[in-house]
């Protein structure tokens, strides 16, 4: 449920009536006192008392009663007794009427509007503000006005009618503008940041919240924090950020129970059981839901009870029952029926259709799902029909004007007719009065035809340029996002090395690896400004080719000595064929061509997670062809037909997953272009893609030919060491610093390494590589070690499974070796042991102490750089769960954090974390502040 926007509610208090007429009436100074000693009171019941004994003693005016009731109606209010407020104010309203005080009558209708709005009554909520609007606008209250514009607003967004809210925003805004103050505005801001939220504009809502969450830090508004916390909490939900949403959804809930808002704290508990529930964390979310059904049926906050309902039958559902939901999806709609909320409705209805679907009755399902579609159908037609009605108005008022100029016109030309009637014999004027009408009437017909084929025409061009608008926004935000991210990543990694250069946190040994960084990631960032610089010459008819006498042979070793490492360090088989003579001489722009083919290259590596990529060299009809072969993702047919377009990928996940500007293809194709040549797509969706680069050229015989012979360029080879053992190992760790150590130290030994970061990807990978030796982590996410190795077993893996863990406790490791584990190695990595199991179960003779030897040689020191690099920004995501009592994530984190330490030497800082993980497991909650306090002074001390 949404926050629900920010009420501007008018306060109810002796001050608010002494500036109200009430013709001769005065106030007596007993009654004053009384009324100000009851507003003091902090205990609402007794101030309740106190303002009923005050009306029984009779001993006041017509004026004083009103007030008296308004304070009555206010403390109802405050104890969410919305019966009771609104008998109290209805009191009020028959005085205003009967002794015709329009200002009383103003402030009581908004009172009204406030509590029909809090009930969830939204319809009747905007007719008592449109009576207080009535009344107002003869008393020019501008900021009055401009109060109920914006609760008007609010009433408007609730229903789901957009438009109507948006109008009255700006109404509001602009009275504010020249009579409020900086606070009104702000109020108008966050509630436009809502109305985005519910036309699901997730980006412009989160950042006009943080727009109003700086404003409102400022004016120190405690409140206002709150309410824009707790919608930030859902819009992050909705985009799918959920840590961000607990974390905001939390912050907005403490406030609300210290305050005692039990309105907001119902609202905040059925937001956090939509978090829950998204997160399938279905007990979480059942917990809140009933807090917030418990809560909200208690002061009939009808519309959160509506959304509680169907939340608890969703976790329910979830939890494999069906009578109980149902019940409750039924109690949500009949509720939502009565107040006319649509939304709610719509929700039920998606829901209904599984859960009579759980319980056998196909024909109620099927009719619930018709129902859905029916709603949604509504909703989206009636928010068409507010367009088209504003459209049509403006329409309208556009014709009115042009009638009445019209008709002035010819008021004017029948004068002039008049006149020269007088002038003429009365049967030739006739004569040609009828021929100048008739005349009149024949061009009219024709202007009006031909404006009608205007007017079309005119609309049908404006629709093409929206849609040209919309589609040229829509490129230009992802390709800046895309930017955004390709430049932000080279740089980060270039300021960082730097600042670590300036600073003299490197090592003068080191000081060469540092700068390398810094060179490649300043080389990627330059490719990127490159490529944008060619399109943009390209698009221009600026770029020219440079045409030279080429050895093909020299451009296909240069492609495999810069992708084979990269393939293989991927796991995938990379290799060039062709039957070309040597030398091959051609005359093209070798630059151009080869740009073209590290672009394919580098996609298919990027889009291929398994398997190979193969380039096939032929010629045919002097033409060369260049076949780019993967096992990859593949594209689908529509894919295909928009892969070429500026800043596009395969679909909006492709950048989040690989990366890349979406630049490469299009630029790759317009090079082809301009060398008269094409690219051509074969491509199945998850079965591979074969991209050809296909191009005119001039073969050169003067180096004569060589007799055809088939060539491999097969993988580089890796440099010189010595081999101890051979075959492939699958090693599984969720620490990637752990795993890049690890596999260091395999592949010095002369082995092939498999990395996984969870328990299902090494059964995807073992399924895959089948290596003769798996490495096993037994805490990982997702999928644990224990689980992974179990169904292993079941699948027939027969190769040797090693528990690889820091619980080295003699009774856990008895219990891996119970469960089947083939042996136990724990880490930290001693090396002597780690040598002895792998020679063990590799069955290879080695000698340890060389073997050891050359561990002991391998360089960690980009390792450790790079460890530490993580740890601080682990560090703050320690504080980040801490802050957000997040104790399970917090546990993890630290978790990893001591096997890691321990890893790369750091005792002291691997003994901190298990400090604080093991007060965590045991709940002790007392001490978790303290120790890590501890553990990230411990961490400060190794970054610095």
């Amino acid at each position: 449920m949404l926050g629900g926007g920010r009420l501007l509610v008018l306060a109810v208090s002796f001050v608010l009536v002494t500036g109200i007429s009430f013709s001769s009436c005065a106030f007596d100074n007993v009654v004053k006192d009384k009324l100000a000693e009851i507003q003091q009171l902090q205990d609402t019941q007794q101030a309740l008392q106190a303002v009923d004994g005050l009306l029984r003693s009779g001993s006041y005016s017509l004026a004083e009663k009103v007030e008296i009731l308004n304070i009555q109606a206010k403390l109802y209010f405050r104890q969410r007794n919305f019966d009771q407020a609104l008998d109290t104010v209805s009191s009020v309203l028959m005085i205003a009427e009967e002794k015709s005080w329009p200002d009383v009558a103003a402030v009581a209708y908004k009172m009204q509007g406030i509590f029909h709005y809090y009930q969830g009554n939204f319809p009747k909520a905007l007719t008592s503000y449109q009576q207080a609007l009535q009344r107002y606008q003869p008393l020019e209250k501008k900021v009055e006005q401009a109060n109920l514009y914006n609760n008007i607003g609010l009433v408007y967004a609730a229903m789901g009618q957009t438009l109507k809210a948006l109008d009255s925003y700006q109404l509001a805004e602009v009275i504010y503008k020249q009579h409020g103050t900086d606070v009104d505005l702000v109020d108008i801001r966050y509630n436009i940041a809502g109305l985005y939220l519910r036309l699901r504009r997730y980006d412009l809502a989160i950042e006009m919240f943080n727009q109003v969450q700086a404003k409102r830090k400022l004016f120190n508004d405690q409140e206002g924090l709150a309410s824009v916390r707790s919608d930030l909490g859902v819009t992050y939900k909705h985009s799918g950020d959920f840590p961000r949403a607990i974390e905001h959804l939390l912050l907005a809930l403490n406030y609300y129970r210290q305050t005692q808002d039990n309105y907001h704290l119902a609202s905040s508990y059925h937001n956090l059981a939509e978090v829950y529930n998204e997160l399938h964390q279905v007990d979480e979310a059942q917990h809140y839901a009933q807090l917030a059904l418990n809560i909200s049926e208690q002061y009939k906050f009808n519309a959160i009870t509506a959304g509680s309902l169907q939340s608890l039958a969703q976790a329910l559902f979830v939890q494999g029952q069906t009578e109980k939901p149902l019940a409750l999806l039924h109690r949500s709609s009949e509720i939502a029926q009565a107040l006319d909320y649509q939304q709610q409705l719509r929700a039920n209805l998606s829901l209904l259709p599984m859960v009579y679907s759980a319980t056998g009755n196909r024909v109620a399902a099927l009719k619930s799902y018709q129902e859905f579609i029916a709603l949604n159908h509504k909703l989206s037609n009636d928010q068409l029909n507010e367009y088209l009605a504003k459209f049509e108005s403006a329409e309208l008022k556009q014709q009115v004007a042009q009638l009445q100029q019209s008709k002035k016109l010819k008021q004017l030309e029948i004068a002039q007719a008049n006149q020269k009637q007088n002038l003429a014999i009365g049967a030739v004027i006739l004569v040609l009065l009828i021929l100048f009408l008739n005349y009149r009437r024949q061009v009219d017909r024709r202007l009006k035809s031909e404006l009608a084929v205007q007017v079309k025409q005119r609309t049908i061009e404006l629709e093409k340029l929206t849609e040209q608008l919309k589609q040229a926004n829509s490129i230009k935000s992802q390709f800046l996002a895309n930017m955004s991210h390709e430049i932000r990543t080279p740089l980060t990694a270039i300021i960082g090395q730097a600042e670590a250069i300036i600073s003299g946190d490197v090592d003068q040994q080191y000081l060469e690896k540092e700068v390398e960084i810094i060179h490649g990631n300043s080389l990627y960032l330059l490719e990127l400004i490159n490529n944008i610089l060619d399109l943009s010459k390209i698009e221009a008819n600026k770029l020219e080719l440079e045409l030279q006498m080429e050895d093909l042979h020299q451009i296909l070793t240069e492609l495999a000595n810069m992708f084979t490492e990269q393939a293989y360090s991927k796991g995938l088989e990379f290799k060039i064929t062709h039957h070309l003579s040597s030398p091959f001489i051609v005359e093209i722009d070798g630059l151009r061509v080869k740009q073209v083919l590290i672009n394919l290259c580098s996609n298919a590596i990027k889009f291929t997670p398994r398997g190979s990529v193969n380039i096939n060299v032929s010629v045919q009809k002097n033409e060369l062809i260049f076949k780019v072969t993967d096992t990859g993702i593949g594209l689908s047919y529509t894919q295909i037909q928009q892969v070429f377009e500026s800043f596009t990928q395969g679909d909006s996940s492709i950048s989040r997953r690989f990366g890349g500007s979406g630049l490469g293809l299009c630029l790759s194709e317009q090079l082809a272009r301009l060398m008269n040549g094409r690219i051509e797509i074969d491509s199945q969706l998850n079965q591979g893609s074969t991209f050809s680069l296909i191009i005119p050229f001039e073969h050169s015989l003067e180096q004569g030919q060589v007799a055809k012979a088939q060539t491999v360029l097969s993988k580089v080879e890796r440099p010189a060491e010595q081999t101890y053992f051979n075959g492939t190992v699958l090693l599984a760790d969720d620490h990637d610093d752990n795993r890049r150590l690890i596999a260091r130290f395999l592949k010095t030994l002369g082995l092939d390494v498999i990395g996984a970061c969870n328990g299902q990807e090494v059964i995807d990978l073992y399924a895959d590589h089948k290596p003769q030796l798996i490495l096993l982590d037994i805490q990982m996410p997702e999928m644990d070690g224990i689980e992974a190795f179990t169904i292993l077993r079941q699948q027939g893996c027969s190769v040797p499974i090693i528990a690889l863990t820091a619980n080295a406790m003699s009774h856990e490791v008895a219990h891996y070796i119970e469960l089947g584990f083939t042996a136990h190695l724990k880490k930290p990595i001693e090396r002597k042991a780690f040598i002895n199991t792998i020679a063990q179960y590799l069955h290879c003779d080695v000698s340890v102490e060389d073997a050891n030897q050359s561990l002991e040689q391998v360089d960690m020191s980009d390792l450790v750089q790079q460890f530490k690099s993580n740890l601080a920004l682990e560090q703050q995501d320690i504080v980040a769960h801490l802050n957000a009592d997040n104790y399970d994530l917090l546990k993890e984190l630290v978790h990893r954090i001591a096997g890691a330490a321990q890893m790369f030497g750091f005792s002291m800082l691997s003994r901190r974390a298990l400090d604080l993980e093991i007060a965590v497991k045991s709940e002790r909650y007392s001490d978790v502040n303290d120790l890590t306090q501890l553990l990230l002074n411990e961490i400060d001390q190794v970054l610095w």
